[in-house]
């Protein structure tokens, strides 16, 4: 079973988006080819969905960041082999004869450049030889004893140390028989290894990029369960990876206390520190490093978040009924029975304090039930908070505020129990709002 996920999620935890700013895809896009950006945005699509899977590509970024290695390689290079190896395949070697001694008579004749072009694709099918010549050198130099990117390792080895393939030279410009000699074996005799070769060599740029990233921002790698008795996530010192100097916090959620109940005023940090939950809870699935001391987590099916739900002029949706709509979909997966991570802000915070103060007790005193599932769940109304006191499987967190001078500042460490503060009016005084008024 993939892991699961939905278009709001990912806006949520804006975890994707090559050109989105602050992404989490740009923080990790440390790329040096087109392929690795690919595969790495298909990792942020597709994460893992068993330990096994999650733990021995943890273990292998973590090898590699211990390495400490670099991938010399020319990214605009690459590509042209990548598209070169994407040609017609010669039938064979007396095909490639002829349609090398075509294209040079073109080039005499015509002035065509299709022999030169031919000749500076295949240089660039050598160079990226060379290059993993190079990485496959530093890898055996450092290789320590437990190498879990031993079997990656071995299948680059296995293609590059091929003697057809072992034999070649960088050379530019070829003759018309280097040529067609080339043509033959890239396109025809090796092709298919080729072509293994530029994934092996995707899988390590994104390795690589990775690990530098994990390593520069003091990240760590998180362990993985599948036994559904240890607690679904436990975490120590947890930061937003985006954030530089980020308050880090502590969480453990289990299927004794499956829901945190979180309250706290206006900029006190409730929606970063649940953003900061769905990223790392995301981010651990994918076998990726996270911003904090230390997290254990047991795999689940998937997450859903209710952040920054909008309006729908389209289907005539208010914002009220767009969030309504948006927990009536939550519900139908929670209720389906699969393991999940759910996050709301602020629930129903598109109606009238009353009804949003019924509608935040029932829901999540029926949410509390499915304990298979992990829930953080925010609000401004804290007498839902006292309501809910002493009810089974939620436990209580708040994000104090503390009074400087008779102005508010925070500290953005969830502190157990429900908030008291209620800072609104002061802020609005502070601001001068009404003497602007008057």
């Amino acid at each position: 079973m993939s892991f699961i996920t939905d278009k709001q999620t990912l806006a949520d935890l804006n975890l994707l988006g090559k050109f989105k700013t602050g992404s989490l895809f740009n923080l990790f896009n440390q790329v040096r080819t087109r392929g690795g950006e690919l595969l790495l945005e298909q990792m942020f699509l597709h994460p893992l969905s068993s330990a096994a899977e999650i733990n021995l590509r943890s273990g292998q970024l973590r090898y590699l960041q211990d390495l400490d290695l670099e991938l010399k390689i020319d990214g605009e290079m690459t590509e042209m082999a990548a598209h070169y190896l994407a040609e017609p395949k010669p039938s064979n070697y007396l095909a490639s004869i002829f349609a090398c001694y075509k294209e040079k008579s073109q080039e005499l004749l015509y002035r065509s450049e299709k022999f030169h072009i031919q000749q500076r694709h295949m240089y660039a099918v050598q160079e990226l030889l060379l290059s993993a010549s190079d990485l496959l050198g530093k890898l055996l130099k450092k290789e320590k004893k437990d190498n879990p990117c031993k079997e990656l390792q071995d299948q680059l080895s296995a293609i590059i140390q091929q003697p057809a393939i072992k034999q070649l030279k960088a050379k530019y410009p070829y003759t018309v028989k280097q040529a067609a000699e080339c043509k033959y074996l890239f396109l025809n005799k090796c092709r298919q290894d080729l072509e293994e070769l530029l994934r092996i060599i995707y899988r390590f740029d994104v390795y690589l990029s990775v690990a530098r990233v994990a390593a520069e921002k003091k990240m760590v790698f998180a362990t993985a369960t599948d036994a559904p008795q240890h607690n679904m996530m436990e975490v120590r010192n947890l930061r937003h990876p985006s954030l530089s100097h980020a308050t880090g916090n502590h969480l453990q959620l289990s299927k004794d206390n499956n829901l945190l109940f979180l309250t706290g005023a206006n900029m006190a940090g409730k929606s970063t520190w649940m953003k900061s939950l769905g990223v790392s809870f995301y981010l651990a699935h994918m076998g990726f490093p996270v911003a904090a001391d230390s997290m254990r987590f047991t795999v689940m099916d998937g997450i859903f978040t209710s952040i920054n739900v909008p309006d729908d002029i389209s289907l005539g949706w208010s914002h009220f009924y767009a969030e309504v709509m948006r927990v009536k979909v939550v519900a139908q997966e929670v209720s389906s029975g699969k393991r999940l991570f759910i996050l709301f802000d602020e629930l129903f915070k598109g109606t009238n304090v009353k009804d949003a103060y019924d509608a935040t007790l029932s829901v999540t005193k029926k949410l509390a039930l499915y304990r298979s599932c992990a829930f953080v769940i925010s609000t401004h109304i804290i007498e839902v908070g006292t309501e809910l006191t002493g009810t089974a499987h939620i436990q209580f967190g708040y994000m104090p505020t503390v009074m400087k001078d008779g102005k508010p500042s925070y500290t953005y460490l969830m502190t157990e129990g429900i908030t008291t503060d209620r800072q609104g009016m002061i802020i609005i005084e502070n601001e001068k709002i009404l003497e602007m008024l008057a």
